[in-house]
């Protein structure tokens, strides 16, 4: 699957499923190349080693309002 996400500037805490503990993350907001929407909660994103994370780190500063999707309570048949 190939999809196009955007960050807002939604932070959530994630219960561990099948483990002890929890995770902060944050809200994507997102849409398949057949068109699907969807929210992402996604706790790392990391840059290659090689890689200048320069650009990368401005352009993770910038931020949509979450829909009232993103802010939904996350529904238990989609967590892996």
């Amino acid at each position: 699957m190939k999809a196009t996400i955007s960050s807002t500037d939604k932070i959530v805490t994630i219960k561990a499923v099948g483990f002890e503990g929890q995770t902060k993350a944050r809200g994507w907001e997102g849409i398949t190349e057949g068109g699907v929407p969807f929210t992402a909660y996604i706790p790392v994103v990391q840059v290659a080693r090689q890689a200048d994370n320069s650009q990368f780190e401005s352009e993770l500063s910038e931020h949509v309002q979450p829909s009232s999707e993103t802010l939904r309570a996350i529904d238990a048949r989609m967590i892996l």
